[in-house]
């Protein structure tokens, strides 16, 4: 009788497990597959100039975010909860004071550069399939150097893909170590403060009328070169500099960012009037077929499966955070807009554009997002702004400042999701950077009057 009772448990317990194995299987291709579906969504969105709506992207992708919330860590749990709960009392507030359109800019949130990240993570397909040739990857002080200048360059065209893709590359075991991730996130958020294809740059143009994009550049790409130098000599002394694996510099690794970049540059030089993220998700996907098609015995259908139904449903935590993120910025956003400022912000001289460098760059390492500020600083303008280059100019210094050191930012919230390390971590291994930004720009800003550069 004890046997026959014990065998009924064991086949219970057996049918219990396959049962959850099932579920767990079924539940990866379900998400997988909506995956695919939010990047179409949001492609249409974005090719159609708006005339496709972008919420239904955005309805798929908390689909996704609930669906995949049981894989992610306890820790990125309490993260997450943390910011819906701030978000929520926000978005309750300025409902109370009668604004009404928070529940689309809530669905809409996140879900582009969603996309973009679900897109540029197919690039591991291509980059999986190009053999396994031996190599010694750089180490030491001068790999730290190369990444960083190689990070630099590719990001100041395909914007944080250039992060993830570098990252992905020198990681170990899936892992960067606090120098790699102090590498791969400063040389990508410098190139915010010049590069015409960012992102901060488009915010930019929409926002600041009349600016003129290379007076800008011209000026800020010191900024760029002050801090490349600065994490150069910072990073050198660093106590893990000789164990320190760099991007490799030779064909075969170049061809993914070299390829990506390309189809970028080709894309952004077509009148299409695509939003940065949509031209990257459109560069991505070109740059997936070309070397897929490159590689005719690749099993291109096999691969891109597996990858749908296996890296894709890992993306939880990218999706947890971006989606709690949204929450955030979607009720500070609406808090900003029910609050009346009797403010008028129209700086005259470079040393005017100190203040509203170090309020833009809190606000940012506070958890406003950098587009949020802008818009509600574009409020604050007058009819005609006197130096609208001067404006656009701190704005793009904030930008590239604050983002590497903000535990809130999109880049910090990317590299945890992708690589597991701790947003909050940034704040402390990237704080020296903050303030020798901070004190470059403000040089920066008194030379600008110093030398009449505008």
């Amino acid at each position: 009788m004890g046997q026959g009772y014990r065998a009924i448990r064991h086949v219970r317990g057996g049918c219990g497990n396959m049962i959850q194995t099932f579920w767990w299987l079924s539940r990866d291709r379900l998400a997988g597959c909506l995956v695919c579906g939010m990047i179409a969504l949001s492609l249409s969105s974005g090719i159609s100039g708006g005339r496709f709506p972008a919420w239904p992207a955005g309805v798929v992708a908390w689909v996704v975010g609930v669906l995949l919330l049981p894989s992610i860590s306890r820790f990125q749990r309490t993260q997450v909860f943390v910011l819906v709960v701030l978000g929520m009392a926000s978005l309750g507030y300025a409902a109370n004071y009668g604004d009404q359109e928070w529940p689309i800019r809530l669905l809409v949130g996140n879900q582009a550069l969603l996309a973009m990240l679900a897109t540029v993570s197919f690039l591991r397909v291509v980059t999986d399939t190009e053999g396994s040739l031996p190599e010694v990857p750089p180490r030491g002080r001068g790999a730290v150097y190369q990444t960083l200048v190689t990070t630099h360059l590719f990001a100041a065209v395909t914007n944080i893909s250039a992060a993830m893709i570098i990252g992905q590359r020198i990681a170990r075991a899936g892992r960067l170590t606090s120098l790699q991730a102090k590498v791969v996130s400063r040389a990508f958020v410098s190139a915010a403060s010049w590069s015409p294809l960012f992102a901060s740059m488009a915010v930019a143009l929409n926002y600041v009328p009349d600016m003129d994009i290379l007076a800008v550049s011209r000026v800020n790409i010191l900024l760029a070169f002050a801090l490349l130098f600065f994490c150069a000599v910072d990073l050198r002394n660093d106590e893990n500099v000789g164990e320190f694996v760099g991007y490799p510099f030779h064909r075969e690794a170049l061809r993914v960012p070299c390829v990506l970049s390309a189809f970028a540059l080709l894309f952004y030089s077509l009148p299409t009037g695509w939003p940065v993220l949509t031209t990257i998700v459109v560069a991505a996907l070109s740059s997936v077929l070309a070397l897929l098609l490159w590689r005719p015995g690749s099993r291109p259908g096999t691969l891109l499966r597996q990858h749908v139904d296996g890296e894709l449903p890992r993306m939880g935590g990218e999706f947890a955070l971006f989606l709690g993120a949204s929450v955030l910025s979607a009720g500070v956003g609406a808090m900003a807009r029910v609050i009346d400022i009797s403010l008028v912000v129209d700086p005259v001289r470079g040393v005017d554009g100190v203040p509203l460098l170090l309020a833009l760059a809190g606000l940012t390492m506070i958890g406003v997002h950098p587009v949020i500020s802008v818009a509600t600083l574009a409020g604050l303008f007058p009819a005609e702004l006197r130096r609208p280059d001067l404006v656009a100019m701190v704005i793009l210094m904030a930008w590239s400042i604050a983002l590497g050191a903000s535990p809130f930012s999109g880049t910090a919230l990317a590299m945890q999701g992708r690589f597991g390390i701790p947003a909050t971590r940034f704040v402390r291994w990237n704080f020296s950077y903050l303030l020798a930004g901070l004190i470059f720009a403000s040089v920066l800003l008194v030379a600008v009057d110093l030398f009449g550069w505008f």
